[in-house]
């Protein structure tokens, strides 16, 4: 059996319409629009259609792939603990994901003597499969009117490196004694610290 070959292509108003005075003509050698005659030229052009539509669907569908795969590189936990991941391209390590992680440390129920001068170590809440590369933290107090006028000594958070890829421990210099307080009952003070971490 002969069949049409698709040629892949596609033309507005170009299927022929088989007017009432043609005469059927099928595919031979001198017949009309090269050869398949001119019963079979609406098949033939409506093939080729259908070539050129395939060839647009297995593109679109092979690039609907791609943006799954893409899109599943983008991940997240957020609330306060949580981290968010983007897909990067690194020139010197290829396709990466950069990644940021964040929460807090609450002071609820220590004393200062727990808190001065401490080291306290928070768990990452994803391991980073590559490197820590940078984390810091800072005091989150509930006096409305800040800390800084009461400071008169440091009051920082130190990250204590090498950074770990699970976990990090952040140095407290505050020296538990002065205007800064903890937070307790009704007295206002520092209630605890906000930590990040980022790398990839």
């Amino acid at each position: 059996m002969t069949t049409l070959i698709d040629s892949s292509g596609f033309s507005a108003n170009e299927v022929y319409e088989i007017q009432q005075t043609d005469q059927v003509e099928g595919a031979a050698v001198g017949a009309s629009f090269n050869g398949i005659g001119l019963s079979n030229q609406p098949h033939q052009q409506l093939a080729n259609r259908t070539a050129y539509l395939k060839g647009r669907q297995d593109t679109n569908i092979a690039n609907i792939g791609i943006l799954q795969a893409f899109d599943a590189l983008f991940a997240g936990s957020a609330g306060g603990t949580g981290f968010l991941q983007v897909p990067i391209t690194d020139p010197s390590r290829g396709q990466i994901r950069a990644t940021i992680q964040w929460g807090f440390y609450a002071f609820a129920g220590l004393s200062p003597s727990d808190v001065a001068n401490q080291a306290f170590t928070v768990s990452l809440p994803i391991t980073f499969p590559i490197a820590n590369e940078l984390a810091a933290a800072f005091y989150a107090s509930n006096n409305t009117t800040g800390l800084g006028a009461l400071a008169g000594a440091a009051l920082t958070l130190e990250a204590v490196t090498p950074l770990m890829k699970s976990a990090v421990t952040f140095y407290s210099d505050w020296n538990g004694t002065g205007a800064i307080r903890l937070a307790s009952g009704t007295k206002t003070g520092l209630t605890g610290f906000f930590w990040f971490a980022l790398g990839f």
